[in-house]
């Protein structure tokens, strides 16, 4: 009978060493796409309110703000049962089509400050699958864009991005699921909220 021959244990040691670099890379590029994917919501945040400011410079209002009084026509929900206009169709006017929760955007198609033949359904929904709202929150009224079902890890990192520091309950980013500050678990999904016209 002939010898079996196994493995060295400088080759053990190699292979060990391999999978160890693949399973770095492997962590390392789902680190990158979180973080990319954190970047993109803040992104299309800021790329929202740019388009509302710019409506703003257009017609003198906010895209919503049907009767003119300087608050948008939607008191922002702090759930996420929003459902929001599928048709293709652009409006033909200002404030005339769809519910209240779909006025802004409706204005900023008709504006064709975003694109007019996609639905509001699609043009609202963000990277991690859920809805942006633009709306009013508290009196005198605040105007806001409330973000919903973002990782909890995702919201703070925004909140120091905006406001410089991570704290839920002041600045112009909020946690808006709960008046309490963030939570500890950072995958917890929850609601933030950011008054673009509140200095």
């Amino acid at each position: 009978m002939g010898k079996t021959r196994g493995f060295t244990l400088v080759e053990l040691a190699i292979v060990l060493v391999i999978i160890g670099i693949i399973l770095g890379a492997i962590l390392k590029g789902q680190e990158l796409i979180n973080n990319s994917r954190a970047k993109r919501l803040q992104n299309d945040l800021r790329g929202l309110e740019a388009a509302i400011w710019t409506f703003y410079d257009r017609f003198g209002k906010f895209p919503g703000d049907c009767d003119g009084n300087g608050t948008v026509n939607y008191e922002l929900d702090r759930s996420s049962s929003l459902t929001y206009s599928s048709s293709p169709t652009p409006p033909s006017s200002l404030c005339t089509t769809g519910t209240s929760a779909d006025y802004p955007f409706d204005d900023l198609r008709y504006s064709r400050i975003l694109s007019p033949n996609t639905p509001n359904n699609v043009l609202a929904r963000h990277i991690f699958n859920d809805y942006f709202a633009i709306g009013y929150n508290g009196t005198p009224g605040y105007n806001a864009i409330a973000v919903y079902g973002v990782p909890n890890w995702v919201a703070r990192m925004i909140d120091v991005s905006i406001d410089g520091t991570e704290n839920g309950t002041v600045g112009r980013i909020q946690r808006w699921d709960n008046s309490t500050d963030w939570p500890p678990n950072l995958d917890e999904q929850v609601t933030l909220i950011y008054y673009f016209d509140k200095m």
